[in-house]
């Protein structure tokens, strides 16, 4: 069992040199958190330590047995060693370390000969000196707030190592059954040796022992471990009492640990084999030694005639490319089992690499953002060269394959990359159909160099640009409807499947800033061109940021090169996600802001900015860098504005949901449950339809609030001949939608937003040319996605990129040896997750700061392997800040109080103090920007105690987070799912080899299933993710949000001249009654054919029909029967959406709402109540706090 031979963390030769002195540091910290966790250093330990509260690992206690009259007959007599892991859960059973394997023998052979080599460690005491005493006693060892007890004996605590290589055992392959303790001899040298190790310390004068009874006391009885008061007056005294008061004849026990092996016959002759310890020693033995058996460790080792024969994991997928990887040599108890030479042993740190998936060259040229700019045909030439070279080869490897099981699936994977060819190619065709297209191309590059100038990367990545070509048709179809095939792509839902950190941001930005470009160039003035969209609370204030900064390049590009006319609206970001990030409507008091009136006060007394510090979703300007950004009110443009303090630039960013409606900036960016908006803003509408009207002062806007724009009849008096008409916009549906973190749509959240997909497919075919939006998705995390993919959106399913015929190797991307991240499992013995999960995050912290003080250990470490040692501080400053990724809010609050403790005792060490952060779903999105924003401008100039070095987060961190500076994270405890543990594990080692420390829980028979296959999950981790549970079809889900399709279809038909509609629109009932009475004969069968088209695909033979017209017909009887009576109802309540039976929903959260213990009734009418009565207080103006 040499363990250094197996080190997981040996240098790479091939890898670059940063990376190596990477790898050098991790395997630093790696072996310090081994030190820490499972004590192997050996060095002694002062008072109060005691191995029972630190060593966490390995651990097989001594346990506390009840009588044998208190014993359930089967408690008392059955095996543990034989019953599964999971039934020694709550029992008195002792804990076990296992390895299970499976052996083939020589034919006929009645016995398997195995060498076992065991390690494991005692824990002994001796007294500590008078010197510790007294060190304890003042309190500078002392446990924070502990009381010492004066005379109290202290012991210190040694580690006695015992290492026994050459345990030979024969394990009976017959039918008789083993008894456990039968090898004697193998049991015998195991038992001399724990003898050995416990006589040879009590042998030594210094060895702790109880204390007898003194005068106070019965003759032999012994007393408390307390010397007198006098004991303690000098050096001689205490040696004279405890010399006096020793009990020199108590004899000490030893741990009785037990070696045990049994075989049971498999089909095929072959045998599966169980070698296990476990600690037998009863506390009850003892009141005065630890029994219990620390940091155990050991190997099996086949004889002669003998081999492991490795098993496959259970849940390992049918993949051709995965068949090694899905192969394990045993599965442990306790630990995870990992090959050793010939044999296998037991790992309770168990180690696993990722190694650094990077762009294939490919032959092709290199893509750089300028030469595209100037001319792509060379570099797309040789892309195209590349790709047909790739498809011959692949054809290669199918033939190759064509007796093999899996030749099926590697000619799909074939077809799959052809038909990629087939795209790009198609593209290219494109580009050369449509200067204007072409034109945009170039220019989206142009827009890429600028933002990147200065930077040490300058082109795509390969994937990113045939992905780019290959959307180019879904563009072109906007102007050149004719062409089947372009048109064709229109009905293909696309999601990009990447790793977490490859780049699909850029990706998907670098084709909407193509569509901007055309829109403009083809003559679209105005309006909406990219939607992107992001689950609940997932939208990260980084991308905003990335897509802002692209933005405002591409409107300085577009007035440099004179794109469009003068008149266009310039580009603009529109952040859709009003609530408690950011206002809805900035009448109403809503999350941090405050409300009008006091807002405006505070604007004129000069207070506005510094109150809102907090609030702004940039810091640093785009324009000069500087962080300087700050919130401003316009009284009189009714805005919120982020101004740059600085060079004075408004940034174009539009915050408020009202503010969108407004302006209609080109790239919106929202939560997925703002969909639900076109049921409660009829403003929604200008999205399919553009506006009607365009006020001087405010903007866009379709339906008249009060006789007013959209800044209300408090702030904008309407012209005397009305509001001027706007200028009709070109094909004014957006052209591109993106659904980011696709494999979050699930269950109720994908079954609502199914529909509402629906509804929007059905609002864009009656709108602009009838052409509808090309639905883009990206996730690092999918299964099965294509029916996810026809459910939510009723088209044909794609993935993007192809997979290659080799594991790790495509057309896109190769693996290096570079290390990427390292993968560490704890499953503790005794202590908590998040209290292990504590030491951890606080131990990497300490020895950062440690090195950065005293680098000589990490300079003999990198001279060792005659690596450079310059620039040590370069060198550990990306791995500073740490995070703590926990489950549940309360582990966040434990661990915040431990880093609050750790940053005093770091201070008191001058160290530094440890600045923190805790971020979770309930911080607002201005403080999380803030905390982002601080980490990525602190540099090694910033003091380091005020650098933000530590942060403890929810999943509100899990996704779009991309800091070059977090490499260490540690988990306390697994997330719900493979996909949620891949998002938050790839917050680390994005740019640098990060380090990922998993504490599992040892509570939780998942988790500790989990570490038992820690190698095996991780090895094929992307494939451990569960397919998305999407149910469309599910009633429920359509009865709630059947009342909102309708009432967006209201709205819609109310942009209808035929349908006669009331200038005001639909939104208040007095306007929609008279519409609804007067106009009902063309509205009824309007309705009637729309509503069933929300809930059907949208491309024909996508989805079966039956589910669908089951729902169709279920829901069309629900609006029959129920709704629809309902709105026949007086015009009492003052908008129209509280005349439906069951409101609309206002977010895809309401469903959460309603398994409160309030009655649906209630929080409704709390709702309408906070809706009612704000609007009663401004005038009569009201907008719902959704």
């Amino acid at each position: 069992m040499n363990d250094a031979s197996n080190n997981p963390l040996a240098l790479h030769l091939d890898s670059a040199v940063d990376n190596q002195r990477e790898t050098v540091l991790i395997d630093h910290l790696t072996q310090i958190l081994a030190d820490r966790l499972a004590d192997r250093s050996g060095a002694p330990h002062k008072p109060p330590w005691t191995p029972r509260d630190h060593v966490v690992v390995g651990v097989l206690p001594a346990v506390a047995v009840p009588p044998r009259h208190l014993s359930a007959p089967d408690e008392a007599t059955a095996d543990p060693i034989r019953r599964p892991v999971e039934s020694l859960r709550g029992t008195q059973a002792p804990p076990v370390l296992a390895l299970d394997f499976r052996v083939r023998t020589i034919p006929g052979r009645r016995t398997a000969q195995l060498a076992v080599h065991c390690r494991f460690a005692l824990y002994l005491e001796d007294i500590a000196s008078y010197a510790e005493h007294m060190e304890y006693l003042r309190g500078d060892e002392a446990p924070s707030g502990a009381q010492a007890r004066p005379g109290e004996l202290l012991g210190v605590w040694r580690r006695h190592d015992v290492d026994l290589p050459d345990l030979a055992i024969e394990v009976p392959l017959g039918e008789g059954d083993l008894d456990p303790h039968a090898l004697s001899e193998a049991q015998q040298v195991l038992d001399r040796a724990v003898r050995r190790a416990v006589d040879a310390h009590f042998a030594r004068p210094e060895a702790r022992r109880p204390l007898t009874a003194g005068p106070q006391g019965r003759q032999g009885r012994r007393r408390r471990n307390v010397l007198p008061a006098e004991a303690m007056a000098d050096e001689d005294a205490f040696h004279r009492h405890v010399a006096a008061l020793l009990d020199r004849d108590a004899a000490p026990c030893a741990p009785q640990l037990v070696l045990s092996a049994h075989a049971q016959a498999l089909d095929g002759g072959d045998h599966l084999i169980r070698v296990s310890l476990h600690n037998q020693s009863d506390t009850a033995q003892s009141d005065w030694q630890d029994l219990s058996v620390y940091d155990c460790r050991f190997a099996v080792l086949p004889g002669d005639g003998i081999s492991i024969v490795p098993q496959r994991f259970h849940l390992a997928p049918r993949d051709y490319r995965l068949e090694e990887l899905a192969e394990v040599i045993g599965r442990g108890t306790g630990c995870a089992a990992v090959p050793d030479g010939s044999g296998l042993r037991t790992e309770t740190l168990p180690v696993h690499v990722q190694r650094t998936v990077v762009p294939r060259q490919a032959g092709v040229r290199h893509p750089q953002w300028r030469e595209l700019a100037d001319d792509p045909a060379p570099i797309l030439d040789s892309v195209e060269v590349a790709m047909a070279r790739y498809s011959r080869e692949f054809a290669a490897a199918c033939r190759a394959a064509q007796q093999l099981p899996h030749h099926k699936a590697i000619e799909a994977d074939r077809a799959q990359f052809d038909d990629e060819a087939r795209r790009f190619g198609l593209g290219r065709e494109c580009l050369d159909l449509d200067p204007d297209l072409k034109r945009a191309f170039q220019l989206a590059n142009a827009v890429f160099a600028r933002v990147n100038d200065g930077r040490t990367y300058d082109s795509w990545r390969l994937f990113q640009l045939v992905y780019i070509v290959s959307h180019l048709p879904a563009l072109a179809a906007r102007e050149h409807p004719q062409r089947a095939d372009l048109r064709a792509e229109l009905d293909h839902t696309d999601v990009l499947w990447f790793p977490a950190g490859g780049g699909k941001t850029e990706a998907y930005l670098g084709l909407i800033l193509t569509a901007l470009f055309y829109d403009r160039l083809r003559g679209k003035h105005a309006g909406v061109t990219a939607w992107l969209r992001f689950p609940l609370r997932m939208l990260s204030v980084q991308q905003l940021d990335r897509t802002l900064r692209m933005l405002i390049a591409a409107e300085e590009l577009r007035v440099e090169r004179g794109i469009g006319s003068p008149h266009d609206d310039p580009f603009a970001l529109g952040y859709l996600a009003g609530g408690a990030g950011s206002p809805n409507d900035l009448h109403w008091e809503r999350g941090w802001w405050r409300g009008w009136e006091t807002e405006a006060a505070a604007t004129r007394t000069g207070t506005f900015a510094e109150d809102h510090q907090r609030d702004r979703l940039v810091i640093t300007c785009p324009y000069c860098e500087r962080d300087s950004v700050r919130l401003r009110l316009d009284t009189d443009a009714v805005r919120l504005h982020h101004e740059c303090a600085a060079c004075q630039r408004i940034l174009p960013l539009h915050v408020s949901d009202v503010e969108v409606y407004r302006t209609l900036p080109a790239i919106v960016i929202s939560t997925v449950d703002k969909l639900t908006g076109h049921s409660w803003f009829p403003e929604f509408t200008a999205f399919q339809h553009g506006p009607r009207h365009r006020c001087a002062e405010h903007g866009y806007f379709s339906f008249p609030r009060f006789g007013a724009c959209l800044a209300g009849p408090s702030h904008c008096t309407a012209p005397s001949r009305g509001y001027p008409a706007a200028r009709p916009i070109k094909d004014p549906v957006p052209a591109l939608t993106v659904q980011d973190e696709m494999h979050l749509l699930k269950e109720e959240l994908g079954a609502f937003n199914a529909h509402y997909e629906g509804l929007i497919a059905e609002l864009q075919s009656g709108a602009g040319s009838g052409l509808p939006s090309k639905v883009l998705g990206a996730s690092a995390t999918i299964e099965q996605y294509q029916d996810q993919l026809r459910q939510l959106y009723g088209r044909r399913p794609r993935a993007f990129p192809a997979p290659g015929w080799t594991l790790g190797e495509s057309f896109y991307t190769t693996t290096r040896p570079d290390l990427r991240r390292v993968h560490i499992g704890v499953l503790p013995h005794k202590r908590r997750k998040a209290d292990v999960a504590a030491i951890v995050q606080g131990e990497l912290l300490t020895e950062i700061a440690r090195l950065q003080e005293e680098p000589k250990t990490l300079r003999e470490r990198l001279a060792l392997h005659g690596l450079p040692d310059s620039d040590l501080p370069r060198l550990l400053f990306p791995y500073e800040v740490s995070l703590a990724y926990v489950n549940s809010k309360q582990h966040g609050t434990q661990l915040d109080e431990e880093l609050g403790q750790l940053s005093d005792d770091l201070q008191h060490a001058g160290l530094d103090r440890v600045e923190h952060a805790v971020l979770t779903g309930e911080v607002p999105v201005p403080d999380l920007a803030a905390a982002i924003a601080r980490v990525q401008r602190e540099h090694l100039d910033t003091p380091r105690g005020e650098r933000l070095r530590a942060l403890v987060g929810t999943s509100v961190l899990s996704h779009g987070v991309d800091l070059e500076r977090l490499n260490l994270l540690v988990l306390a405890g697994m997330p719900p799912t493979a996909a949620d543990y891949i998002q938050v594990t790839a917050r680390a080692g994005r740019t640098h080899a990060g380090l990922v420390v998993t504490v599992y829980d040892p509570v939780s028979r998942r988790e500790r299933s989990m570490f038992s296959n820690f190698l095996s999950y991780h090895r094929l981790l992307d494939r451990m993710v569960t397919p998305v549970p999407v149910n469309k079809y599910a009633y429920f889900a359509a009865r709630r949000t059947l009342p909102g399709i309708v009432l967006a279809l209201l709205h819609d038909a109310a942009r209808d001249p035929a349908l006669k509609p009331p200038p005001e629109g639909a939104d208040y009932s007095k306007d929609f009654k008279r519409w609804w009475s007067t106009q009902r004969p063309l509205l009824d069968p309007w309705l009637e054919r729309r509503i069933p088209a929300c809930y059907r695909e949208r491309v024909e033979g996508v989805n079966g029909r039956g589910l669908e017209n089951d729902l169709v017909a279920r829901i069309m009887d629900t609006w029959r029967q129920e709704e629809r009576p309902n709105l026949n109802k007086g015009a009492e309540e003052k908008r129209t959406a509280y005349l439906f039976l069951q409101q609309p929903l206002t977010s895809f959260r309401d469903i959460d709402k309603s398994t409160s213990f309030q009655s649906l009734t209630s929080s409704q009418d709390a709702f309408k109540a906070l809706a009612t009565n704000t609007a009663d207080s401004k005038g009569g103006e009201d907008e719902p706090q959704s």
